[in-house]
């Protein structure tokens, strides 16, 4: 199944390379939240053919309606992430695809079509990239990178997330703001950055890399420091390479 699903997001991913978005809309009347045909069809196809691959599992996209409960298999898979990065022409955006089982997720997949890194992890056998194993730094943090994201859909968050920009900037050794927290999350696994942390991110960002984390030996929390307790519905996230970053979350 693994193998099949690491396929499906390659060719997702070539979906997303070869594109170039004609028809933009706007998602609940807000600016910041942007769809294209692209998204639609590449959910499309994501659906279809991972319910062959379980037909028994849920599928809960971003683009779509659908839902899942924390019973059963579900996947949840963002078809693009980093649309607005897809739109300008920034190459940085990739495919993700989580399967959860009784609301835990035990795959995690995210492709980056232009690097053409396939990042995957099964739960309890480890996190690879291109089929290496790959381990979250040991560095401190004045020597890591950390990388977060600026919740564009909730502007309310923009003092506290500045803020926190602010409290990083002072720890790290530099910040990184990329536009796709999936990307970011699998950057935090393959050792690439220390710390990514965001206030608000939908289940479809952020449940693959969450596990691809864990299984590449780093912790991912709420920015309030409590256990992610709802892989269904939108939270806070801090993924960070060692508990030398714990300090970060404390007032």
């Amino acid at each position: 199944m693994l193998e099949d699903i690491i396929e499906l997001a390659k060719k997702c991913g070539n979906v997303i390379k070869q594109g170039e978005a004609e028809h933009i809309e706007t998602k609940n009347n807000d600016r910041h939240n942007l769809v294209t045909e692209y998204d639609v069809k590449i959910e499309n196809i994501l659906q279809q053919n991972l319910l062959k691959i379980l037909p028994e599992a849920a599928f809960l996209g971003e683009e779509g309606n659908q839902t899942c409960n924390k019973n059963g298999y579900c996947f949840i898979c963002d078809p693009i992430d980093g649309t607005s990065n897809f739109i300008k022409g920034v190459k940085h955006s990739c495919v993700s695809i989580a399967l959860l089982k009784d609301g835990t997720p035990i795959l995690g997949v995210i492709y980056d079509p232009y690097l053409d890194e396939i990042f995957w992890a099964e739960k309890g056998h480890g996190a690879f990239c291109n089929g290496r194993l790959i381990k979250t730094s040991s560095e401190e943090p004045q020597d890591s990178l950390i990388v977060f994201g600026t919740a564009p859909y909730n502007r309310s968050l923009s003092t506290k997330t500045w803020e926190f920009a602010a409290k990083s900037f002072a720890a790290a050794l530099d910040l990184r703001r990329s536009g796709s927290a999936a990307l970011d999350l699998a950057g935090v696994a393959a050792g690439r950055f220390g710390m990514f942390w965001e206030f608000e991110l939908q289940p479809w960002d952020f449940a693959a890399g969450v596990l691809i984390i864990e299984e590449a030996g780093g912790t991912v929390m709420t920015l309030e420091g409590d256990k992610i307790q709802n892989y269904f519905a939108k939270t806070s996230i801090a993924a960070m390479a060692n508990h030398k970053f714990d300090k970060l979350l404390k007032p």
